[in-house]
């Protein structure tokens, strides 16, 4: 039977883990930055991880540091950690010496990109994985990448420097070690919006080497020579910092607008102080938090994304509600009709509450007539930002074209319009979860058997991105075959009577991937009420409580977990961040993972 295959599996998984092999492929993701730390399961055995840091002379670094180790206290797996200090033949002694010790899986901060490939390679030699923190490698096999995306900091600082000088003026930049990815990329990023700028000129472009001491004399030196200077922007805050320091000395800081990137404890005051316009803030402490925990969970046999975006954002002073006016924003979900949406108006709310904005929440009921009309009157009552989370992306295309046209921004969450003016993009990888859902039943099923797709609301990006990622990996499994594919409109009762006609219609069905949960559990519902449940292995996706519930009890294989709150809270945050005047990225991306029956218990 495929539920017996299934128990089955899972006791191998764990046997196999017990025996240092077998980890699955990690699954590639869409880039980009809003992730926090979700539970993870203790492991199964005593762990050990390396941790090789590019240096500890520098507080960012400390800072990740201390939340590696504050994760790896949390999660009782020991963590050895090593300082390179900025010295590449010392970070490959230092990788060696955590390879003798047979460490279970290494996380490494390298100094240079390049320098750094042969430790990794050795490291996947003696089968150990290697995850990379902040700092990327130019080669080897890397399990997952946790780091900001450097080139969209680049770009966020370089734009706000720009709007400061008004489009014009006498720019320097201070790079950081030649080599390392984060001087490549914030670099790439800062001189893609130069560019953009024709009456911007960059008047030195030298390194400091990540350096307090080196961005003070290097500084000075190009103050020596550059008579007029009217920004600076560094490549972090340990640079920038020093670079005002010699100003200061010189005289000049206040002709001077200065631009870092890190958000380190002295920046930040700096801001406050006046000295520095800005800094881009990256998340070191949870870096070190991702990075154990990524690798715990890799080691515990689940599937881990292939890059980890942490997000970003730009420190002009701290986050404050706005205090020129009461912002209103306008939320139109598809339904609330669905745990999951209902959990994702509660974050919003949340968030608004905590940054005293006034939410107007309107509910579609999955009717894109209705939706028009909600849109239609929260733009009549001339809300401030517009939250939309479509009941499909083309019916609500005219809507967002018409708050666009009243001059109102339109943000949207979870699901994706096919049109008009959209600031940002707040949603889970939903073709990466497809993917997940679809290796994971087809591992379950031994890559042969006979499987129904349960489709949401045509129209919708989440239907069709979750649908897509499961059919791309489908496509991988010849012995694999498709025996009905039909939509039940992301709706239990609909997912138990499409169901129930399937079943009448299919004398044998394997396994059931169902675009959300709550089609997934009518499913279960059916299958049990036909006596056909213990034969098929069910998938789902959104984790929303009844689907973990199932989990848990042995219903459900598994489901691909959203975090539907904490959409809504960067939904609004972001609104208010943009509203107040700041960058925000084109897509602000919610990380998933798989709930299974060894991650719940």
């Amino acid at each position: 039977m495929k539920r017996l295959l299934f128990v089955t599996m899972s006791l191998l998984a764990v046997v196999a883990l017990l025996g240092g092999c077998a980890k699955p492929t990690a699954t590639p993701t869409q880039p980009p930055a809003a992730p926090t730390a979700t539970e993870v399961a203790p492991p199964t055995k005593e762990i050990t991880l390396g941790l090789s840091l590019s240096t500890l002379n520098n507080p960012f670094f400390v800072t990740l540091k201390e939340g590696a180790e504050q994760k790896a206290a949390e999660l009782g797996v020991k963590l050895i950690v090593v300082d390179s200090q900025d010295d590449p033949a010392k970070e490959a002694t230092n990788i060696e010496d955590l390879i003798q010790k047979k460490v279970d899986a290494l996380l490494i901060n390298p100094t240079d990109a390049d320098a750094v490939v042969p430790s990794v390679q050795k490291a996947n030699a003696a089968g150990i994985p290697v995850f990379t923190i902040d700092r990327a490698a130019a080669g080897g096999n890397i399990v997952s990448h946790i780091a900001s995306d450097n080139v969209a900091g680049g770009k966020m600082a370089g734009e706000y420097l720009a709007q400061l000088l008004g489009g014009k003026g006498k720019v320097v930049e201070l790079e950081g070690i030649a080599g390392t990815s984060a001087a490549r990329d914030r670099g790439q990023g800062f001189n893609e919006v130069m560019a953009n700028y024709p009456d911007i000129e960059i008047v030195a472009r030298q390194t400091a080497n990540f350096n307090r001491a080196e961005g003070l004399s290097v500084f000075e030196n190009i103050l020596q020579a550059q008579p007029e200077i009217d920004g600076v922007f560094a490549h972090n805050d340990e640079m920038i910092l020093g670079a005002i320091q010699a100003a200061e000395a010189a005289g000049r800081a206040q002709d001077i607008i200065f631009v870092g990137f890190d958000a380190i404890d002295d920046a930040v005051q700096a801001v406050k102080d006046g000295k520095l316009a800005a800094t881009v803030a990256q998340q070191p402490a949870q870096m070190g938090i991702l990075g154990v925990e990524t690798a715990v969970k890799y080691l515990n046999g689940e599937t881990v994304e292939k890059f980890i975006p942490v997000p970003l954002s730009l420190v002009k002073g701290e986050v404050q509600p706005p205090t020129a006016k009461e912002f209103t924003l306008g939320l139109s979900l598809s339904t609330l009709n669905n745990p999951f949406f209902v959990t994702l108006k509660e974050g919003a709310e949340q968030k608004a509450a905590e940054l005293g904005v006034k939410l107007i929440v309107v509910d579609s009921q999955d009717d894109p007539a209705k939706e028009a009309t909600n849109i239609e009157d929260l733009i009549q009552k001339k809300v401030d930002a517009l939250l939309i989370n479509p009941t499909d992306a083309d019916a609500v295309v005219p809507s967002v074209q018409k708050a666009n046209a009243a001059g109102i921004p339109v943000f949207t969450i979870d699901r994706a319009a096919a049109g008009g003016d959209i600031v940002s993009h707040i949603a889970s990888d939903n073709v990466a979860g497809g993917k997940m859902a679809g290796e994971y039943l087809a591992q379950l099923l031994g890559g042969k058997g006979k499987v129904v797709e349960l489709e949401g609301i045509a129209g919708t990006s989440a239907a069709r991105d979750r649908g897509q990622g499961f059919n791309e990996v489908m496509a991988n499994y010849p012995d694999i075959e498709i025996v009905a594919r039909q939509t039940a409109n992301f709706n239990r009762a609909e997912g138990l009577s499409v169901f129930e006609n399937i079943l009448q219609a299919q004398p044998e069905i394997d396994g059931v991937f169902a675009h959300n949960d709550e089609m997934i559990l009518g499913a279960i519902q059916a299958a049990e009420a036909a006596g056909r449940a213990q034969d098929i292995i069910f998938v789902g996706f959104d984790a929303i409580d009844d689907a973990v519930q199932a989990v848990k009890d042995g219903k459900l294989a598994a489901t691909v977990a959203q975090q539907p709150a904490q959409m809504g809270i960067l939904g609004v945050e972001m609104a208010v961040k943009y509203l107040n005047g700041e960058t925000v990225e084109k897509f602000i991306p919610v990380p998933l993972s798989l709930v299974t029956p060894e991650t719940v218990q």
